[in-house]
């Protein structure tokens, strides 16, 4: 199959990939995300919380009743997972990565929406829907 950007463009997008990976921020992020799975016990409470807590939720909106118990013990493995360095770490590397890909992609976006590239506060503006949000 190939490719459905120009060679100016492609290189260009390559250029923008080796200027993201070698960027300070987005590599300790990265690092701070593979610390975390590298961390066994981390990753297990993370496991167990998200588990824990999808089940909840399921039971929660087929209008279960949820066992208190269970509810307590969601709520200890939270506490628990908000105060590990490991997954705070970890919670801060998705923050900063998915920031960076929805930055890029505001930008890619608006320059295909607008056929010319957007300034700064195009893509930053703040506001409800239409108002940097890219859907409009």
């Amino acid at each position: 199959m190939s490719s459905p950007l120009s060679e100016s463009v492609e290189f260009r997008v390559t250029e923008l990939c080796a200027a993201i990976a070698n960027d300070p921020a987005i590599r300790t992020a990265r690092d701070q995300a593979e610390a975390f799975l590298a961390d066994e016990d981390a990753v297990g409470l993370y496991r167990e919380m998200m588990t824990l807590g999808n089940q909840l939720q399921q039971l929660h909106r087929a209008g279960e009743q949820l066992d208190e118990t269970e509810v307590d013990r969601f709520e200890d493995l939270r506490t628990r997972g908000g105060s590990h360095p490991a997954i705070q770490a970890f919670h801060s590397a998705q923050d900063t990565l998915q920031g960076v890909a929805t930055a890029i992609n505001t930008f890619i976006t608006k320059t295909l929406e607008k056929g010319q590239v957007p300034s700064p506060d195009e893509v930053y503006k703040s506001g409800s829907c239409g108002e940097g949000c890219g859907c409009h």
